[in-house]
């Protein structure tokens, strides 16, 4: 289990510093978080001084906007086929999501998620202030 978290956390950084995929936005630290950039598919569910909660659901082909993370904690709610991370430059990665999978990410500069599955996707993410 450890190490499925490591290669997850390797990934990750490999993916914020070698790309995600797609157009080009300005630079990576304009990106706003990802509540803000696309309210309509995060949404705030709980949060206090240190720590916020948020419930992302992406429909079949909805794609988010440009937005960053901080370093977070990611809860996938349900199977929902696979996620293409796409980055500023053009490149992109495309992951499979499983219920119950837990991912652990460094923070995250400007890019973009995009559900290529068939059903809906949540995941909770829970990152501090």
């Amino acid at each position: 289990m450890k190490a499925k978290r490591e290669i997850r956390m390797l990934l990750a950084a490999g993916i914020v510093a070698g790309g995600l995929g797609v157009p080009v936005i300005a630079a990576a630290d304009d990106a706003p978080r990802s509540y803000v950039a696309s309210p309509g598919i995060y949404k705030v569910i709980g949060e206090d001084a240190k720590f916020r909660v948020i419930l992302a659901t992406w429909k079949p082909g909805q794609r988010d906007e440009w937005h960053s993370h901080a370093p977070s904690a990611i809860y996938v709610v349900n199977d929902c086929g696979t996620h293409r991370n796409h980055a500023p430059d053009g490149k992109f990665v495309d992951r499979p999501r499983k219920a119950g999978e837990v991912i652990m990410i460094g923070a995250i500069h400007s890019h973009a998620v995009e559900n290529n599955g068939t059903a809906d996707c949540s995941q909770v993410i829970f990152e501090p202030k």
